[in-house]
C-alpha cells in the first residue's frame, strides 16, 4: 500500500520571528512545504528556502481564500495541512499525523487549536477545526477572512466524513504582543466589514465580525453583531452555533445583564447539552443573581459533565480546575470553607501548577483554626514528587503565615538531604523561627551555617546580626540593614568618620545584592542561597514583632519604614553635608539593600500591618476559658477579607 504524502501549505508575510519555530514542528511529518509570500519585506522567503519550502510570491489582495487556493495549486500531496507561521504542530501530533491520513478513510480530519491569549499565561482555549483535507481539484478556500474549506468538501461530496482527532496545534497569535504588533484586530474587522458589505446575509461574517469586537471589548456592539448572525442560522447544522451562543452570554455578562445571559444560556442548554461551558457560565451567572443554591448545582454539575465533547470550543480547566475553583470561591461566599476547601483541592490536583487555590486553602485552614491538619492534608492528598514540589509548598505556607506548618512539613523535605541542602533547609527554618519571633530557634540554626563558611554563611551571619540589634544587644559587623536599623534607631547622633566608612562599605555590598532580587516568596529566596532584599527582611521581623508580642519594636519598624518611604534618609548623620547626600544618590548608594524600590517598601509594610491586625482579631476570637467569641464567624469573615500574601481579592 503506498503511503499518503501530505503537503503543507501555508501563507506568510514578515514572519522571520515565528517561522522558525512552524517549520520546525512539522518536520519529519509532512513531505512538502508550500509557502506563499504576500510581500514579505523580511527574510521570510528566504528562511523558508532554507527549510526546504517552494515559495510562491503572491501579490496580496485582501483575500486570504486567494492565497491559500494560490499554494493549493503547486501541492502535489494526497493531503493538506494548512498551518500559520504564529502556530505549531505540537510533538505528539508529529508522530500520530501520517497514522491518521492512513486509516482515516474521511475526507478532513479536525485538530485541536489550543490558543494561547494574553501574556501566554492565562491558559488556553480549545478549538476543534478542519485543519487537515485529502487534496483535490474540486478543494478550494472560500471567504474573504476567517477562509473556509468545509463548504466545497460537502459540496464535491455530500457525504464527505471528517473526524475530530486529538492532534494539536498551537497557535500564539492572539497574544497581546504579537496582535499589538500585527495591528491583527484592525485589520481583520476592516476586512470582515468588507466581506460582509460584499455578503450581508452570510451569518459567518456576522458572527467573526462580533468576536473581533469583542475581543477589543466593545461588548454591546459585539451582542449586536452576534444577534444578526443568530437569526441567520438554523443552530441545529451550524457548526460554530455552541460558540456564537457562549460568547453571546460573554457579552451580557460584561454589561452586567446577568438574568438575560442565563435566560440565553437556559436556551442554549436545549439545543447543546453537553456543553459544559454553557453550565459552568450558568452557575456564575447564578451567583451573580444572589442565587449561590443554584449556582452551587450548576458549578457541581459541569464538574461531573467534565471536559465537553471535542467538536465544542472550549476553555482550559472548565469541568475541572477552572469550575472547581470557581466553585470554591462560591463555598467560601457561602461560610462553607471545609466544602471549599475540598474544592480547591480538587482544582489542584486537577492541574498541580496551579497556586492560587493553594493560598486560598491555607489562608482559610489558617483563620479557621485548622492550622496543625495543613501537613496531613498535604502529604493524603497532594503528591509532592520532588524538593522543587515541596519547596513551593512550603513559600506559599509561609507567605500565608501558616508557620507550623511549614516547620512540620520541613523536617521531612528529604530523607537524605545533601550537606549543601542541609544548609539550606537550616536557613529556610531559621526564617520561618523568625517570622514567628523565635530568635533563639532562629539563632540555634544560624549559627552552625555561620560556622561551616559555605555558600549561605554570609545569610547567616547578616541574619545573626539583624537577630542581636532586635533583641537590643550590641552589633558589630558590616550588615548594611543592621546598619541603618542601629542609625535610624539613634537619629541625631553623630556620625564618626569611621562609622560612616563601614555604613558606606555596606551599601556597596547591599547595591551587590540587590541586583540579586527576587521578588518571589522569601523562602523561596532561600532556598535559592540568595540574600534578601531589605524590605523583605523588615517584613520578617515585623512579622515577628507580631508573633512574639514585641509592639514597641514593631512600632519602631513600622515608623521607620514609613520614613524611608517618604524619602527621609535616617542613616545619615545629621553633620553629613548636603552635598555628601546628594552624591550618594547620584551614585545609586541605597540605605540598605533593595531601599530604592517603594513598591515593595509600600508592600511589606501593609503585611505588617494586616498582620498585626490579624493577630489582634484572633485574640479578640478568643475567650479566656478557651471558648470559642460568639462573634466568631464575624470575625472569622473579617479576616478572610483582609488583603493576603497571595495577592488575589478575597
Amino acid at each position: 500500500m503506498r503511503a499518503e504524502r501530505i503537503s503543507l501549505c501555508m501563507i506568510v508575510k514578515d514572519e522571520e520571528e515565528l517561522l522558525p519555530h512552524c517549520l520546525a514542528s512539522v518536520q519529519g511529518a509532512v513531505d512538502e512545504v508550500i509557502v506563499v509570500d504576500t510581500g514579505s519585506s523580511d527574510r521570510s522567503a528566504e528562511i523558508a528556502k532554507q527549510h526546504g519550502a517552494v515559495v510562491v510570491a503572491f501579490e496580496w489582495c485582501d483575500d486570504f481564500a486567494a492565497a491559500r487556493n494560490a499554494g493549493l495549486e503547486r501541492a502535489s500531496g494526497d493531503w493538506i495541512l494548512f498551518l500559520d507561521a504564529d502556530e505549531a504542530l505540537d510533538r505528539a501530533a508529529r508522530e500520530q499525523i501520517r497514522s491518521w491520513t492512513t486509516v482515516s478513510g474521511c475526507d478532513g480530519l479536525f485538530l485541536n487549536i489550543h490558543n494561547y491569549t494574553g501574556t501566554g499565561q492565562q491558559g488556553v482555549t480549545v478549538n476543534p477545526v478542519l485543519r487537515l483535507f485529502r487534496n483535490v481539484p474540486e478543494h478550494r478556500f472560500e471567504g474573504r477572512i476567517h477562509e473556509q474549506i468545509a463548504a466545497a468538501i460537502c459540496r464535491r461530496n455530500p457525504e464527505a466524513a471528517f473526524h475530530v482527532t486529538d492532534m494539536v496545534i498551537h497557535h500564539y497569535g492572539y497574544q497581546t504582543a504579537i496582535v499589538e504588533r500585527k495591528d491583527k484586530v484592525n485589520r481583520n474587522v476592516r476586512l470582515l466589514q468588507q466581506a460582509v458589505e460584499e455578503e450581508p446575509d452570510q451569518p459567518f461574517h456576522h458572527y467573526n465580525l462580533g468576536v473581533e469586537y469583542l475581543r477589543v471589548g466593545e461588548a454591546e456592539r459585539a451582542l449586536e453583531t452576534f444577534g444578526v448572525a443568530r437569526m441567520g442560522i438554523d443552530p441545529a447544522v451550524t457548526s460554530y452555533a455552541h460558540l456564537l451562543f457562549k460568547y453571546e452570554v460573554r457579552c451580557l455578562q460584561h454589561l452586567n445583564r446577568w438574568q438575560e445571559a442565563l435566560d440565553r444560556i437556559d436556551a442554549a442548554l436545549e439545543l447543546f447539552p453537553e456543553y459544559t461551558d454553557l453550565m459552568h457560565h450558568r452557575g456564575v451567572c447564578a451567583d451573580a443573581l444572589g442565587d449561590a443554591d443554584r449556582a452551587e448545582l450548576s458549578l457541581r454539575e459541569a464538574v461531573r459533565m467534565g471536559p465537553p465533547p471535542p467538536i465544542y470550543h472550549t476553555e482550559e480547566g472548565i469541568g475541572t480546575y477552572q469550575t472547581w475553583y470557581t466553585l470554591g470561591r462560591l463555598l467560601e461566599g457561602k461560610a462553607d470553607l471545609e466544602g471549599a476547601v475540598d474544592a480547591y483541592v480538587e482544582a489542584v490536583r486537577a492541574k498541580s501548577s496551579l497556586l492560587p487555590p493553594l493560598y486560598r486553602i491555607f489562608r482559610i485552614m489558617r483563620v479557621s483554626g485548622q492550622e496543625h491538619q495543613i501537613p496531613k492534608l498535604v502529604t493524603e492528598r497532594f503528591a509532592l514528587g520532588s524538593e522543587e514540589a515541596t519547596h513551593k509548598v512550603l513559600g506559599i505556607l509561609e507567605q500565608s503565615r501558616c508557620y507550623e506548618a511549614a516547620l512540620e512539613l520541613l523536617s521531612g523535605v528529604s530523607s537524605q538531604p545533601s550537606g549543601e541542602m542541609r544548609e539550606r533547609l537550616s536557613v529556610a527554618e531559621a526564617m520561618l523561627q523568625i517570622q514567628q519571633g523565635r530568635w533563639n530557634k532562629a539563632r540555634l540554626k544560624l549559627e552552625p551555617v555561620k560556622r561551616k563558611k559555605g555558600l549561605l554563611a554570609l545569610v547567616s551571619t547578616r541574619w545573626l546580626e539583624r537577630l542581636e540589634w532586635i533583641e537590643g544587644k550590641e552589633v558589630s559587623g558590616d550588615d548594611p540593614l543592621t546598619l541603618w536599623l542601629k542609625r535610624s534607631s539613634q537619629v541625631g547622633a553623630a556620625v564618626t568618620n569611621d562609622e560612616e566608612s563601614t555604613v558606606q562599605m555596606g551599601r556597596t555590598v547591599g547595591l551587590r545584592a540587590a541586583k540579586k532580587k527576587d521578588m518571589n516568596s522569601s523562602m523561596d529566596v532561600t532556598v535559592a542561597g540568595a540574600e534578601y532584599d531589605g524590605w523583605q527582611a523588615f517584613g520578617l521581623m515585623m512579622e515577628g514583632c507580631v508573633q512574639s508580642g514585641r509592639w514597641k519594636e514593631l512600632h519602631n519598624l513600622i515608623q521607620m519604614c514609613r520614613q524611608q518611604l517618604a524619602g527621609d534618609d535616617l542613616s545619615i548623620g545629621e553633620n553629613v553635608r548636603v552635598e555628601e547626600k546628594e552624591n550618594l544618590n547620584e551614585n545609586g548608594m541605597e540605605s540598605f539593600p533593595g531601599a530604592s524600590d517603594t513598591l515593595a517598601g509600600t508592600s511589606w509594610l501593609v503585611k505588617g500591618l494586616v498582620s498585626a491586625a490579624d493577630h489582634h482579631l484572633e485574640v479578640f476570637a478568643q475567650r479566656t476559658n478557651g471558648q470559642r467569641h460568639r462573634c466568631w464567624p464575624v470575625i472569622q469573615h473579617i479576616r478572610l477579607e483582609l488583603p493576603g500574601a497571595d495577592g488575589f481579592e478575597s
